[in-house]
């Protein structure tokens, strides 16, 4: 007898939990489920119907899929959505390596990858490593993490209390303020970042030292002192100097000391009108107007009836009108009118009153030899020159020089050399040389060119008509001195004709051109050579 749908689903139910349970206790510690795995172990089975049949009653055998490699819930899937990421252990301490991989906790595998040596049960806990974030060498000891070897970013060392700035950090001095209020201390003590506080600031003084730690030494204000043109601005600090005598016949030495600068008011002038308080009284051109005047040369001097008043002057005018020559600028109150050169130079004053000066040179002299030009040509002691000797042998030297005596000026001193300057000019003629016949030329310095009486040195010259350089080889003279219209140069073939002589180019013209002897030689007359 059949028994109600009802009942049969209650029995597999409780079937399906009977054999659940023997499973579990069968495993025992051999088989560690996971958590996710332990909590759908205790829901109810399946109790739908078998895949592609809605009207059939469930497959007592169908239970909820667990990861044990094979097809619980009747889907045609084994173990799936119930593997984990799972990690081999090798040691069997628990504690796994290497990469994850999806499957089933069994034997040999763990949850965890966290061990440091799978070889060695005994070995598996990691080592403490500190964030070191600012790479000074020195750990943050709140930011840790254990890992089996160094990672990058961490080291051992966790003293470090600042780990956001790489110059905070044991050992190291952490500074602070400027000037007078500098100061330093220990980084880290204790591992605490420590507060440095800077020394209190005072008033600047002129010390060298920056006192109101602004970043700038002796910044005080500059002191100023005096009114309208004599007023005057200095630093307010500088080297107060003064001379000292320290030691008596000895010349005194100045010493200086850095302190408060001191300030001395400008002199005062008379007023004058330039928008300037000249006489430092505190008011600007008091009882001053200036009256001007035409200045049409632009020397500085009007002249002539004013042309107006203010208290500036415009262009081409003047404050005054003391000018004796408005045309000419070097003529002008205070400058000099010049005349004359050497000793006839004079000046006068170019304005005498108003008028314009004359200026007349001073009489010239004869000249001599005295370092001035006496006759007022702009040359000093240009005398003629003094000459001496003759033909080669002739010299001319300067008419002025030195003459010069050794003077006894003391008994049993050595003499000492006075010299004068004077009409002392020497002249030294040329030593004589042995006559050269023939170049015009007096070396003998007889006074006579070309007279030698050596007969041995004489030349032979040729007649030498047509004056082409060449003399006919007959009729030649024996003499020092060169005749007229002869050559020294012989072989002249036709004395009448200076397109005759050796050397000329021969032509074709029936006539011995070159003196060889011969006429139109070389083929010049060859009618082949013109075509």
């Amino acid at each position: 007898m059949s028994r109600p749908p009802e009942t049969r689903a209650r029995a597999w139910r409780l079937s399906q939990s009977v054999l659940i349970l023997l499973t579990a206790l069968a495993v025992g510690p051999v088989f560690a489920a996971p958590a996710s795995s332990a909590i759908s172990s205790q829901q109810e089975p399946n109790l739908l119907p078998p895949p592609g049949c809605p009207d059939c009653e469930p497959d007592p055998e169908c239970v909820a899929e667990i990861c044990d490699g094979e097809d619980n819930d009747c889907d045609g899937q084994i173990d799936e959505g119930v593997k984990r990421n799972v990690y081999r252990d090798v040691d069997g301490d628990g504690h796994g390596t290497g990469a994850a991989q999806q499957g089933c906790l069994d034997h040999g595998w763990v949850l965890n990858n966290n061990d440091c040596n799978d070889a060695n049960a005994s070995i598996w806990q990691a080592g403490r490593y500190y964030r070191d974030a600012d790479g000074d060498g020195y750990g943050a000891p709140g930011n840790w993490i254990d890992s089996c070897g160094l990672p990058a970013g961490y080291v051992a060392d966790a003293t470090d209390c600042n780990d956001g700035n790489s110059t905070i950090k044991p050992g190291a001095i952490k500074p602070c303020g400027q000037g007078a209020c500098a100061r330093s201390v220990q980084a880290c003590v204790n591992g605490v970042e420590q507060a440095c506080v800077p020394y209190a600031a005072s008033a600047e003084i002129c010390d060298r030292i920056d006192n109101n730690c602004n970043g700038q030494v002796d910044d005080l204000p500059p002191i100023s002192c005096g009114t309208g043109a004599c007023q005057r601005t200095v630093a307010a600090c500088g080297n107060i100097c003064e001379w000292v005598v320290v030691q008596d016949g000895k010349p005194p030495v100045e010493f200086c000391e850095w302190g408060d600068n001191a300030c001395t008011p400008g002199v005062a002038k008379a007023e004058t009108c330039n928008n300037v308080d000249d006489n430092c009284n505190g008011t600007i051109d008091d009882g001053v107007q200036l009256t001007y005047y035409s200045d049409n040369d632009a020397d500085g001097y009007g002249a002539g009836a004013p042309i107006g008043a203010g208290c500036s002057v415009p262009g081409g005018a003047s404050s005054n009108s003391q000018d004796c020559n408005d045309s000419n600028y070097a003529v002008k109150p205070g400058a000099l009118k010049h005349c004359g050169l050497g000793v006839c130079a004079a000046s006068v004053q170019a304005c005498v009153n108003g008028a314009e000066q004359t200026c007349i040179p001073r009489p010239s002299q004869p000249e001599i030899c005295d370092k001035s030009d006496n006759d007022c040509n702009g040359q000093v002691d240009d005398l003629p020159p003094i000459s001496c000797g003759q033909g080669a042998c002739r010299r001319t030297a300067p008419a002025c020089g030195e003459l010069c005596e050794w003077v006894e000026t003391h008994d049993g001193k050595p003499p000492v050399q006075v010299c004068e300057w004077g009409e002392h000019g020497t002249c030294t003629p040329g030593a004589p040389t042995a006559e050269v016949c023939a170049n015009g030329l007096d070396e003998d310095c007889t006074g006579f060119s070309d007279d030698s009486s050596n007969s041995a040195a004489w030349l032979t010259f040729y007649p030498d008509q047509d004056h082409d350089g060449y003399g006919t080889s007959w009729g030649e003279t024996t003499t020092c001195r060169q005749p007229a219209d002869t050559s020294r140069a012989p072989g002249d073939c036709d004395d009448t004709r200076a397109d005759m002589k050796p050397g000329a180019a021969e032509v074709c013209d029936g006539i011995d051109n070159n003196c060889s002897g011969t006429l139109d030689e070389s083929g010049v007359c060859d009618q082949s050579l013109c075509q």
